[in-house]
């Protein structure tokens, strides 16, 4: 193995991206939600055993659970951007021999029938392949998404955890430009449409005609007199 992957920043990142990839919803029920009686089970004194109320305590089969999951977890972590770039980096370098730069992936026109060829060209026995794209555009999504061994990403938003579980990894050479980018730690420009502007007709205006109302006025008295 080379002396510049660091094993234990990719191992940390892909924990962080499994840990964000759960959800946290997990919840049961505590006693006063079983749907229980709520009455006392039998009497206080007298019976020889223990004292109990309802049955819905946590120590009865079908009580409710005691401190268990509420529904409310929050299983986000973060790794500082340096640490990001790095694991990504070490990643990359471990799978270097799984990375191939495919040009066909720009010229797909939403047909799966179309990147199958393309995937049954570059990697014929790969369970897993990653393909990253410059950009998602809905003809490139509308031709991955129902392959199944197939995750297709952006190479925005690549990370340690999509290469580590490739068996290959295809880029485009824009997508490949644009994560080495990020592991050099520039900015990433991204382009805009540029939109043209139309010029709007200016449509000729009638001018107002200027009335002088002493004139008027004089008018008026000479057409009386």
């Amino acid at each position: 193995m080379k002396k510049n992957i660091n094993v234990q920043l990719v191992s940390q990142a892909v924990s962080v991206a499994l840990s964000n990839k759960r959800q946290g919803t997990s919840k049961v029920k505590t006693r006063s939600e079983v749907n229980l009686t709520k009455r006392k089970m039998y009497k206080q004194k007298g019976t020889g055993g223990a004292r109990h109320g309802a049955k819905s305590a946590h120590i009865f089969v079908g009580g409710g659970v005691a401190h268990g999951p509420v529904g409310n977890a929050n299983w986000n972590r973060s790794l500082p951007k340096t640490m990001k770039r790095m694991a990504l980096k070490s990643a990359l370098e471990m799978q270097s021999a799984a990375i191939v730069v495919v040009p066909e992936l720009n010229k797909l026109s939403g047909k799966t029938k179309e990147a199958v060829a393309v995937l049954d060209k570059v990697a014929p026995k790969a369970q897993r392949i990653c393909v990253v794209l410059e950009k998602a555009t809905p003809e490139s999504i509308r031709s991955l998404r129902n392959i199944s061994r197939v995750t297709s990403v952006s190479a925005v938003q690549l990370n340690a955890l999509h290469i580590v579980q490739a068996d290959k990894i295809l880029f485009t050479e824009k997508s490949k430009a644009l994560v080495n980018t990020r592991i050099t730690g520039k900015p990433i420009v991204v382009e805009k449409p540029v939109i043209a502007k139309t010029a709007k007709s200016k449509t000729a205006k009638p001018k107002k005609a200027v009335v002088n109302k002493q004139s008027a006025a004089t008018t008026a008295k000479t057409k009386k007199a």
